[in-house]
Order: C-alpha cells, then sequence, then structure tokens
C-alpha cells in the first residue's frame, strides 16, 4: 500500500541553475575628454580673473563701447541745448538690437555762427594751419623734455665724477626761454681762471670738459657769454679792462672747446659783458660774478604769454566791442573833382 501510494504521486523534475558571469569590456575614455574640458573651462575662468585685474576702469569702459555703443534714448522730446531742441537722434525703422542700440548723425546747425565770426573779426584756422600749429607744440615739447634730460646728465656726472664733485657749488643750472643756461663760477676762492687773464685753470678745464662730453650728443648751438664783478681786475690798464678781460675769456672757453673735439659750427655766439649783467646785483663785487655762461640754444622758443584781459578796463573805440564815441572834430576836406574843379564847400559844424 505504501509502496503503491508513492507509485501514483508526480515525481517533479530536478531544475539545475548555472549563472555565467561574463567579464565587462574595457572603460572607454569619454572621461577624460570631460576631464580636459573642466581643465580649460577653469584655466578660461583664471585668465579672465588676471585680465580683470589688470585692465584700468577707462579701458573696460572702452571695450563696453565698443561691442555696445551707447545711445541716446528714443523719447520724443529729446534734445541737446537750444540747436538740437526737439530733434531726436534715433530714426524710425532702423534695425535695434538689445546689445548695441543703433546711432545716428545729425549736422547741428550753425544759425549764422560762421557768418558771425567773420563780422566779429573771430579767426578761424585751417586744418592745414591746425597741424603747424600741433607739431610745433609737440616740437617744443619734445626739445623741452631734451632739456631736462641734459640737466639731469648733468647734475648725476657731476655727483659720479670724483675729479669735479667738490666743485659742484661752482656750477649753475637754469632753464630759460632761451635755452639751458650753464655757469662756472668762482666760488670760495676756487677760481675759474687766473686773476686777472685769460688763461683758464684746471678746475675750468676739468668742468669744461664734462658739460662738454654731454652738450656734444646733442642738436643745438651753443652761445658763450663771459661776466667779472665790478671794479678793477688785477693787472688792468686803461686799454685793458673788464670788457676786453671777458670777452676774452669767452672766446678762451671757445677755442679749449672747438680743439678738443666739440663741432666749432655750433658755437656761435661769443661775447663779452663785463660787469652789465652781474648775477648778485647787491654785491657788485662779489666773486660769483665772475663767471663764464654757457647757453644751449632752443630751436622752438615757446610762444610769448599773453597778458590776461583786466575786466574792468574799457575798450578803446578801434577795439571790437568798443563804440566809436561822438566826435565834435571837422570833418575832413573832401578830395579833389579830378577835373581841376574847386571842391564843394565843407558841412557846417553842428551846434554846440
Amino acid at each position: 500500500m505504501a509502496d503503491g501510494g508513492l507509485q501514483g504521486e508526480a515525481v517533479k523534475p530536478l531544475i539545475l541553475k548555472k549563472k555565467i558571469k561574463i567579464p565587462a569590456g574595457a572603460h572607454g575614455g569619454a572621461w577624460k575628454v570631460a576631464y580636459a574640458d573642466f581643465v580649460t573651462a577653469m584655466m578660461a575662468f583664471f585668465l579672465l580673473l588676471w585680465l580683470l585685474n589688470a585692465t584700468t576702469e577707462e579701458q573696460m569702459t572702452g571695450l563696453s563701447n565698443y561691442f555696445a555703443p551707447p545711445a541716446p534714448s528714443s523719447s520724443e522730446d529729446q534734445g541737446i541745448g537750444e540747436a538740437l531742441s526737439g530733434m531726436v537722434a534715433t530714426m524710425d525703422g532702423a534695425m535695434r538690437s538689445a546689445s548695441s542700440p543703433p546711432t545716428t548723425s545729425i549736422a547741428i546747425p550753425s544759425y549764422g555762427s560762421e557768418d558771425l565770426g567773420q563780422e566779429t573779426g573771430e579767426q578761424r584756422q585751417s586744418e592745414e594751419m591746425t597741424e603747424i600749429n600741433l607739431g610745433d607744440a609737440t616740437a617744443e615739447r619734445q626739445e623741452q623734455e631734451m632739456l631736462d634730460d641734459a640737466m639731469a646728465k648733468l647734475k648725476q656726472s657731476i655727483q659720479e665724477d670724483p675729479l669735479v664733485r667738490d666743485l659742484q657749488d661752482s656750477i649753475m643750472f637754469d632753464l630759460t626761454d632761451d635755452g639751458l643756461m650753464i655757469q662756472l663760477l668762482d666760488y670760495q676762492k676756487r677760481e675759474m681762471f687766473e686773476p686777472g687773464t685769460a688763461t683758464m685753470t684746471r678746475r675750468a678745464v676739468r668742468l669744461l670738459a664734462l658739460i662738454s662730453g654731454i652738450l656734444v650728443d646733442l642738436p643745438n648751438d651753443i652761445a658763450i657769454t663771459g661776466h667779472t664783478n665790478a671794479g678793477a681786475q688785477p693787472g688792468a690798464t686803461p686799454t685793458y679792462g673788464n670788457w676786453e678781460l671777458s670777452s676774452d675769456r669767452a672766446a678762451t672757453s671757445r677755442d679749449w672747446m672747438a680743439s678738443n673735439g666739440f663741432p666749432p659750427g655750433r658755437l656761435v655766439r661769443v661775447e663779452g659783458k663785463a660787469d652789465s649783467d652781474l648775477l648778485d646785483k647787491r654785491n657788485p663785487e662779489d666773486e660769483r660774478n665772475r663767471r663764464i655762461s654757457l647757453l644751449l640754444l632752443r630751436e622752438h622758443k615757446p610762444a610769448p604769454k599773453r597778458p590776461a584781459a583786466d575786466p574792468t578796463r574799457t575798450p578803446s573805440p578801434n577795439q571790437p566791442g568798443g563804440t566809436s564815441a561822438p566826435s565834435s572834430a571837422p570833418a575832413a576836406a573832401p578830395a579833389r573833382d579830378p577835373g581841376g574843379l574847386a571842391p564843394p564847400p565843407l558841412p557846417p559844424l553842428p551846434p554846440s
């Protein structure tokens, strides 16, 4: 019975499951591309920060105006002053952009201002004259910078040269309208020339050699002037006084420079002024009045300054803006007729 019962039941099949592990394939390089993009973006970001830190506000404003130029508003009541009152600078139908609004140019009416300027004597310069004036101003500025640089080099050379360092009190520099003035003067018993003669001392030779070595590289001409102090010099005679002595000392300085390599053609003027141009006018006999002046002449002299107008002064009748005062003088006689007839009588005088 038991066996029969077992045989009547269905036998379930035995199922075996096997898991097969398939190895994963090799990974691609997509992450490398993403990482490279990230590094590039960070480098661009830090470069932008550096450029913003190194750029001034004026440059950033210029860049902003270049890519998005400013434009006036499109209000219908726009106007600038009375000349453009009610005139709008934008035009209907123009292509508009949010980044760069359109702009147009409008000729400002003169309303006869050109003719008015000609009637009142206002001088209007042409473009050529404007360019010439700008060129002259540039040349004057460049020459001024050159003279400043020459004076700085001379002062530095005196400080660095041990042979003339102790003579720095015997040399003076001054920038004038005529040029750079360099003066070699007697100071504290240190003479530039032997007393009463035109013979240069070793001090004068050292200073003149230093100055010539710097001025020889400049294109400007040089004027040399000799000076003396007041009173008779040692060895003076009735025929050889301060005028002759100052002229000879200037000529000696010129000859020494020309014989030691300085272009003679640039030494354009040599003169003696005796004691007519004192350095210390309060002490005419002071030793510093005995000196030699070397003037590095300007090629472009600055324009003279015009005096400021006095607002309290009344313009004369002949000047613009003045009114002609009534004259009580009789009128000029009329010219004689070409045919030889007598001129008509003069008009009567106005009643007083």
